[in-house]
């Protein structure tokens, strides 16, 4: 009996090998299709799943079982899928998705040394870009700059599938063969979604009270996360960046030297974000003094510290704004 498991937090990369090896085991054999069956881990009936992974079917030779979620199914229910799956059924495939499998389990061991197990973990926050290039050329045939696939990745994250769904949008809405410029990621990708984050930053480079806390409660309303762990990071790579610029200001480098090296969109971050100005809005001394106490303060969110939302807008405004 194949049994394939596809394992990981990178959703995107892990269900397409999962639909790919799918689409190889169904092709493997000629004549009439496989049955297939679908079942998710949270809503599952293990029984029913066990049962019919031992009975033939009667319309079709042989039967595909694709499980989503594994690690979702209750420890009772994995029991008994564990001890059904042992028998041996060459009629039968079984596919199986989980966030995280436990490698001590010995079907897990056993799978890992027949190649039958995938793992699939996200990029690293700085291989994000470099991935979303790729990922532009080789799957829609787009050109993307490696510093618009960062601005890309602010304003979206680090999560593949939403990264691949924003690239989607890109390449449906704009002509064939034109590349993916910053204008266009501010213009397709959620409008909503660039304004909060732009105004976010914006707002604490220049240190503005009057637009930072809109913006701050606007992000945290949308998804940076009611711990505020997220803004947090948010702040910390926006102000390093000013913190570049700033100390390549003080040794005299001119605009485009620093756009190139910071690799910054001129319309985007020098015209409209003013990234220049923020910069010089606080001495080189004064970010590094910032960049530790943001520092300081994400460990402290980490630990639970501020327990009420308002506590955690004032102190996130109280090194912004510095």
């Amino acid at each position: 009996m194949p049994l394939y498991a596809f394992s990981g937090d990178d959703d995107l990369r892990k269900h397409e090998a999962l639909d790919a090896e799918v689409a190889r085991w169904e092709a493997s054999e000629p004549g009439e299709a496989p049955v297939r069956e679908t079942h998710f881990g949270e809503e599952l009936h293990a029984a029913s799943v066990a049962e019919s992974y031992e009975t033939p079917d009667l319309f079709a030779p042989r039967k595909l079982l694709i499980v989503r979620n594994y690690d979702k199914v209750n420890a009772a229910g994995r029991a008994l899928l564990d001890k059904a799956f042992q028998s041996e059924n060459p009629q039968v495939a079984v596919f199986l998705s989980a966030d995280k499998l436990d490698g001590r389990q010995g079907w897990v061991a056993a799978l890992k040394k027949a190649g039958r197990l995938f793992e699939f973990k996200l990029p690293y926050d700085n291989k994000i870009p470099v991935w979303l290039t790729e990922r532009a050329q080789q799957r829609y045939d787009r050109r993307l700059t490696l510093a618009d696939a960062k601005i890309l990745q602010e304003i979206v994250g680090n999560e593949t599938s939403e990264l691949d769904h924003e690239l989607e949008k890109l390449d449906t809405f704009l002509p064939k063969g034109k590349p993916i410029s910053a204008e266009a990621i501010q213009d397709v990708v959620s409008p909503l979604k660039v304004h909060t984050l732009f105004g976010f930053q914006k707002a604490a480079g220049l240190k503005s009270p009057a637009n930072f806390l809109p913006a701050l409660r606007s992000l945290l309303d949308q998804g940076g996360g009611e711990s505020g762990i997220g803004a947090t990071m948010m702040l910390f790579s926006h102000f390093f960046k000013l913190a570049r610029i700033r100390s390549m200001l003080d040794e005299g480098a001119n605009e485009t030297q620093i756009v190139e090296a910071c690799k910054l969109n001129p319309f985007l971050h020098i015209q409209k974000e003013r990234y220049l100005d923020q910069a010089r809005t606080r001495s080189l001394t004064r970010w590094k003094q910032l960049l530790t106490r943001i520092a300081k303060l994400e460990a402290e969110l980490k630990q639970g510290r501020y327990a009420q939302r308002f506590e955690i807008e004032m102190a996130l405004a109280g090194v912004a704004l510095a």
